[in-house]
């Protein structure tokens, strides 16, 4: 995909060449975050603490202000670093919980077996299972209500084929500078995020949707060299967030894998 030349800021971009895009692994998962309200999400329920009586199946949220976004129509949003990881789960039917994230390259990925569920399940020495879940992270801001905040998206399961896609519209982006054809940096460009219905087996759910908008224009040249700090930023592990401390020998009892963090 290329785009036009754009004067000065054609320059930073080139400059900047295919930054914001390689892997640095995170130590934990990242706040505040941009996730889909899905069927089951608290979010739509009033018997739940976190419920918001202006959420719907199919809208935004975005999690550190509990502002919600209508998913047609989508929100900006500007990638500046992306990472992938391991996030380890106490399964569902033993009441779910967060237990730990690791590497993407963990040895323990090779001790589990894949169920029917096409989970990667992890049965430690004492026969209690976890389940690891493959996770895409992408950092970045997101225009909400008119301001540009920080957050990450954190895709896994379905999301991961939105998530390789979008790496692919990133990569697959060249213009052409003084010193030939590039690919600009992750931050170059603006991108649309919107939510999409699918045909599940067990009924309806929503997923992402991610759409290229257009290059930053010379107006944008502070957001530009903010993004570049913001990326940095991230790579020193800097969007990390402070998950619950579990009880001696417990997982924590949040569950993050379904937007109900």
């Amino acid at each position: 995909m290329a785009t036009k030349k754009q004067g000065n800021m054609l320059s930073l971009f080139e400059d900047n060449a295919g930054a914001g895009i390689g892997e640095i692994t995170a130590d934990d998962l990242a706040t505040p975050r941009i996730v889909l309200i899905q069927p089951g999400s608290p979010q739509i329920k009033k018997s739940s603490e976190k419920y918001l009586s202006d959420a719907s199946v199919g809208d935004l949220l975005f999690t550190s202000t509990n502002t919600v976004v209508d998913g047609q129509e989508g929100i900006r949003f500007l990638p500046v670093h992306f990472d992938r990881n391991y996030v380890e789960w106490r399964l569902r039917e033993d009441g779910g919980g967060f237990v730990a994230v690791h590497d993407k390259n963990t040895p323990l990925m090779a001790q589990t077996m894949r169920d029917e569920q096409y989970r990667d399940i992890l049965t430690k020495s004492d026969g209690t299972r976890t389940e690891l879940q493959n996770t895409a992270n992408h950092y970045g801001y997101a225009e909400i209500n008119g301001e540009l905040e920080r957050c990450v998206m954190n895709l896994s399961r379905s999301q991961l084929k939105v998530s390789r896609a979008w790496m692919g519209l990133i990569n697959g982006t060249r213009m052409n500078g003084a010193k030939g054809e590039f690919t600009p940096p992750s931050y170059s460009h603006w991108y649309v995020v919107r939510a999409v219905e699918v045909d599940g087996n067990k009924g309806n759910y929503y997923n992402f949707a991610v759409s290229q908008e257009g290059p930053l224009t010379d107006k944008e040249a502070q957001l530009f060299s903010d993004a570049q700090e913001f990326s940095a930023f991230c790579q020193e592990g800097g969007m990390q967030m402070s998950l619950p401390k579990p009880e001696q020998g417990k997982p924590a009892i949040k569950d993050l894998s379904e937007g109900e963090w």
